[in-house]
């Protein structure tokens, strides 16, 4: 293809071997593969590609176009078959006096959770150091046999998993993506020996029941990586299925430095201790060792350490070095920018420090906050975060994914406060559906942050059970001049949060606060042989009425019910209903309201 040794090819490729046989035969080579994720758009594509100067860019023959502009670079990946052929390509770990050793291997777009992704150049001596520490610590075997169903565009599905089973002469079993229930069904018919995952993976695994325990038997290893797993969730998973996880800690930039054993003790929600030829400090802002116990940044030096971002100047390829301090020896040292502790030699991860939350003067790190929220049973997830307040500067809150029937924001703030110094306890809590994550399984705090101020609709649960009382007995006072039976509205609410199948309700919320309410049923249409989805009922508060809550209600139910199949999304309103129309007329609302909720799919119109 007329690429030279040390350029960097890229692509955005199907999970199929071909993908693999051309990380390696780039590795061969002395070129630097360059992964790019499944799901990014063609822009995104141009973007990494131009930042890393990439000399060809496999795309899927639907985005050349697309990417145009990138002229000859572009290849077409279903071209890549017929190119590689059938050619076996032994992989060699790269000893020290190599000529290839500081050659660049793997470029690795960092999967932060914002800002611009940087581009971690990583050598054959890098990506060497961390695949024969993990072959050594986690005992890897001929015989072993890896189920994978993690990304193949980062260096957790391409490296730790992949390249160290090639490392052992291992077969690894890939699945064409993620789902829990394929997952476990492919590990019994496999009699598979190790499972790698991140926190969402074990997740979503405690959906499924406690007898398909049986499913795992197999399994020596099972680790999990790329974000800090909750100790009640490891607790809980070692509890149903009678497998231990394994956690460790590594980045794109160094690779895996940190494990726990794979025999021995391991520290629930801790990540272990250095592997071998790894060198790790705790400081301050200073710089200044900090005592075990107290929280620092975490400071690397090692073999697996990268040598810096890849940049572009003046298309000349440049390391950026910003990220290494020197040490009080003079030895060089790469600050990650994670928050940790350390007692007795075993590290454990409490947040990033950009995260970290300044509240009156006092430090709050999240993962802290997390950790203690966690442990409610009523909670399946959670993140916290800082907001802006005008007296503290920041404030602590949190969003929360809840388990079962959930909880009120009041009852976790309760549970805070009897666990945590005043400062650290959130002022508010928000419910969710779902927590915003990346590709690897991080939480994108940003979009939390950034969402704080709008409205965001979620479904209703058992914990919102009083508010939706109160709000329908508002609303029939409001719109039909009707005093409801409290009772009775009670029984119907809880029915309906109780059984789907009767309607679901959505919540409108804002800066912790619900502002608004809808209740939509699925209907049979004869004359369009489908579902549709009916409105039945819309609320919001008269405090928070002009602001989009109905909008952002309508959003919502509109894309579910696209989601499910549904032919269409209707509100229901009896024009007869002179009280409520005259209410309706109040509020500025006329015919063409309408539109916002009524949506028919096979068409643009309302």
């Amino acid at each position: 293809l007329g690429v030279a040794p040390g350029a960097v090819v890229a692509g955005l490729l199907p999970r199929a071997p071909e993908q693999l046989a051309l990380f390696l035969g780039c590795l061969r080579y002395g070129c630097a593969w360059m992964p790019i994720n499944a799901r990014a758009t063609a822009r995104e594509l141009e973007a990494q590609a131009r930042d890393a100067g990439a000399s060809r860019v496999w795309v899927p023959a639907a985005m050349a176009d697309a990417v145009g502009a990138l002229g000859d670079a572009v290849c077409v990946a279903e071209e890549l078959p017929s190119l590689l052929g059938r050619s076996a390509l032994p992989l060699a770990v790269v000893g020290a006096g190599d000529p290839l050793a500081d050659a660049p291997a793997l470029a690795c777009a960092t999967s932060g959770t914002t800002g611009r992704p940087k581009i971690a150049l990583l050598s054959h001596r890098n990506l060497s150091a961390t695949v024969e520490a993990l072959h050594e610590a986690w005992g890897w075997r001929p015989d072993d046999r890896l189920v994978h169903a993690l990304p193949l565009d980062h260096i957790h599905g391409l490296v730790v998993a992949q390249l160290v089973a090639c490392r052992a002469g291992a077969e690894a079993v890939w699945l064409p993506h993620f789902d829990a229930d394929e997952v476990f069904h492919a590990v019994r018919e496999t009699s598979a020996t190790v499972l790698m995952g991140v926190p969402t993976f074990y997740h979503r695994f405690m959906a499924l029941p406690a007898s398909r325990a049986s499913d795992l038997w197999s399994l020596r290893l099972v680790t999990c990586g790329s974000a800090p797993l909750p100790a009640p969730l490891l607790e809980a998973f070692a509890q149903r299925f009678g497998v231990r996880i394994l956690e460790r800690y590594g980045m794109s930039e160094v690779g895996i430095v940190l494990s726990n054993p794979l025999d021995g003790e391991r520290v629930a929600g801790a990540v272990g201790s250095p592997l071998p030829g790894v060198h790790a400090r705790v400081v301050d802002a200073d710089g200044a060792d900090v005592p075990d116990g107290a929280p620092g940044e975490l400071l690397l030096r090692g073999p697996s350490v990268f040598d810096g971002y890849l940049r572009l100047v003046n298309g000349a390829p440049t390391r950026d070095r910003s990220c290494f301090v020197d040490g009080p020896d003079g030895s060089e040292w790469m600050r990650t920018g994670d928050a940790v502790t350390r007692e007795a030699g075993v590290y454990r991860v409490v947040g990033r420090l950009k995260e970290m939350i300044i509240t009156g003067g006092s430090n709050v790190y999240p993962a802290e906050v997390e950790a203690v929220l966690a442990e409610h049973p009523g909670v399946a997830e959670v993140a916290v975060f800082g907001v802006p307040d005008d007296d503290l500067g920041e404030r602590p809150v949190a969003a929360l994914v809840p388990r079962g029937a959930g909880v009120t924001g009041a009852e976790l703030v309760v549970w805070a406060r009897a666990r945590l110094a005043p400062y650290k306890v959130p002022r508010a809590v928000t419910l969710r559906d779902a927590l915003p994550r990346n590709a690897m399984g991080k939480l994108v705090k940003g979009e939390l942050v950034a969402s704080w101020g709008r409205v965001v609709a979620r479904r209703g649960c058992r914990a919102d059970h009083a508010t939706l009382v109160a709000w329908n007995v508002a609303m029939a006072a409001e719109t039909e001049s009707i005093d409801l039976d409290v009772d009775v509205v009670s029984r119907g609410v809880a029915a309906a949060l109780d059984d789907p199948a009767r309607g679901t309700y959505w919540l409108a919320e804002r800066a912790g606060r619900v502002v608004g309410q809808l209740m939509v049923t699925p209907e049979w249409s004869d004359w369009r042989a489908a579902w549709v989805h009916w409105i039945q009922s819309v609320y919001v508060p008269p405090e928070a009425r002009g602001q989009g809550v109905y909008r952002a209600l309508a959003t919502a139910v509109a894309d579910a019910a696209r989601a499910q199949g549904a032919a269409g999304l209707r509100l229901y309103v009896d024009q007869r209903n002179t009280p409520a129309m005259a209410v309706y007329a109040r509020l500025g609302m006329n015919g063409d309201h309408y539109r916002v909720f009524e949506r028919m799919f096979d068409g643009d119109g309302a």
